[in-house]
């Protein structure tokens, strides 16, 4: 189970700033939303993943776009007052809940900084209705590596977005693991993999979701290391377990 506290954030999209060619720190999405206290608060999905499969695309995130997402929780996030959730909202399970996201639609998809075309990038600009002919905003990023200079664009339209993930520790002013967070299996010994078996749960993954003209999209992210089905601790169960891609 994951330490820190699992929420969801509703908010009025104010910037999409994708992670580009020259950027320091973890390859991260950066969503900004105007918080209730007219600051600001950050929403960041994973473009990459640090995966220890071979090759290049073995970095590659999974992802589902559902673009009329229509499950039964739209009409209670609709009703959500804007702002941080820790309680009283729905909680999002790729593997238990069948009606949130079919895995066996999930396909890797890559990143590319340089040109932004039919990558993760220009997927999430495009979720965002962001104006790319507008002149960009200049946007100051804080991350693992210290202030990283960046670049952002604002939507031609309202747009409302859901966040669910976990919270920033301490600042708490954005979240973060907006992705399946379960099934990560235990490296063996001597392994150079990244262990994220802590993580694991259920009833607690993170997607993006907005709201656009009345219409729910939903992205889903997960990584090639991840195994499906889970236990109800949401852990791989062994000799079962498999990952999403076969």
């Amino acid at each position: 189970m994951a330490q820190n506290v699992y929420v969801l954030f509703k908010g009025a999209l104010k910037l999409g700033v994708p992670f580009l060619d020259g950027y320091k720190g973890d390859p991260h999405y950066v969503i900004v939303a105007d918080d209730q206290s007219g600051g600001e608060f950050e929403i960041v999905t994973n473009v990459k993943s640090d995966s220890t499969l071979a090759g290049a695309a073995g970095y590659n995130v999974l992802y589902s776009w559902n673009q009329y997402f229509d499950h039964p929780m739209v009409a209670d996030l609709a009703k959500l007052p804007a702002g941080l959730a820790q309680s009283g909202f729905p909680k999002l399970d790729y593997v238990h809940d069948p009606r949130l996201v079919d895995l066996t639609t999930m396909r890797p998809i890559t990143l590319d900084t340089a040109a932004e075309h039919n990558d993760i990038n220009a997927l999430v600009n495009d979720m965002l209705q962001l104006d790319m002919s507008a002149a960009p905003v200049e946007f100051v990023y804080t991350g693992k590596s210290g202030q990283d200079k960046r670049r952002g664009w604002q939507p031609s339209k309202p747009v409302t977005v859901y966040g669910f993930g976990f919270l920033f520790e301490p600042e708490h002013d954005g979240l973060h693991e907006t992705h399946m967070n379960q099934g990560n299996p235990k490296p063996q010994p001597g392994s150079h993999a990244r262990d994220h078996s802590s993580e694991n749960g259920t009833f607690q993954d993170g997607a993006v979701m907005v709201e656009v003209d009345g219409r729910f999209q939903a992205l889903f992210v997960a990584f090639q290391t991840q195994l499906v089905p889970t236990d109800n601790r949401g852990w791989p169960i062994p000799g079962t377990s498999h990952p999403i891609l076969r």
